[in-house]
């Protein structure tokens, strides 16, 4: 079975605006959850890859872009249960010697280049069908791991006890799939859930997380919402406020964010708090997700 790592630990984070608003923030450290599998992903694929492991599949194929931390925990989950994995990667084959997909190919993923307009025919039934004609039948888990058993696996990622023990009334966390945050709203149905999309445009996500919602057979609690300002012009861009944030961060809290979600999260998080978005006396918990690894990609960025 795929089992958990370490447990994740929560910190407070200290800022003046906070101090000042008279709202506390912590931090779910999820990116300490284990070393290669790190953050909401090993909550994504617990339930899917002991799926495949039940079902005595002998491979998984995902999807994912050049630098996708889904990807890159895919192919080490599979190397250390013994499935082979299947990458089916967005972008040129020249992206294979970036860091992410170097790691994926050295334990065990065949990655299989695909054009942008190739890559969006992931969901329709016939590109799937020739994908599993093409690799002998594998499990297929869509983009980011994002389906009914993410949500079961999300749903596990905040739980009463927390909320027991230090009264969180706000949960924050960054949303590419929407997968997470499903998993969170549902668990946690008293508490307010607010996602940061790291893409541009992200309005889609609604239908989405319904659907996800729909898909693992929960009601729609009615208790989360989207920030859209958060994505610094679109997935996978930076730009130099969010570096300095990062780097600032970490020298106050000695804690790396990445630059695709929990680094982006953060700075948008601490701009509502200054902004007075949230009433005096709340309790936030903001979730890092982990994806650490791509912060290797900053220089080929």
């Amino acid at each position: 079975m795929f089992e958990q790592g370490k447990v994740s630990p929560i910190i407070p984070i200290k800022l003046q605006p906070s101090i000042k608003a008279d709202v506390a923030l912590y931090l779910l450290r999820l990116d300490l959850t284990d070393e290669y599998v790190s953050g909401n992903k090993w909550f994504k694929l617990k339930y899917n890859l002991n799926d495949a492991l039940l079902l005595k599949r002998k491979s998984v194929l995902s999807f994912g872009g050049a630098f996708s931390n889904h990807i890159h925990a895919l192919a080490w989950a599979g190397k250390k249960l013994g499935i082979k994995t299947v990458g089916v990667i967005r972008g040129e084959p020249e992206y294979a010697s970036n860091p992410t997909l170097t790691d994926a190919a050295r334990w065990g993923m065949e990655l299989l280049f695909v054009s942008r307009s190739e890559y969006r025919k992931r969901n329709e039934i016939e590109f799937v069908e020739a994908l599993k004609r093409q690799f002998d039948d594998p499990l297929i888990i869509p983009e980011g791991g994002s389906n009914h058993l993410a949500v079961k696996g999300a749903s596990e990622i905040v739980t009463k006890s927390m909320l027991d023990q230090y009264g969180f009334n706000h949960i924050v966390l960054p949303c590419g799939t929407g997968g997470t945050l499903a998993g969170v709203a549902v668990s946690q149905p008293e508490v307010s859930v607010l996602g940061v999309p790291v893409l541009k445009g992200a309005e889609f996500l609604v239908s989405d997380i319904q659907e996800l919602m729909s898909g693992a057979r929960c009601s729609d609690p009615g208790n989360w919402s989207l920030d859209y300002s958060g994505h610094c012009g679109g997935y996978g861009k930076t730009s130099k406020e969010l570096i300095d944030f990062i780097e600032q961060f970490h020298c106050d809290h000695n804690v790396s964010l990445d630059q695709i979600y929990t680094g982006k999260m953060m700075m948008r998080l601490f701009q509502l708090i200054e902004n007075g978005a949230f009433s005096k006396g709340s309790k936030i918990l903001a979730i890092h997700t982990g994806g650490l690894q791509g912060l290797r990609s900053l220089s080929t960025s």
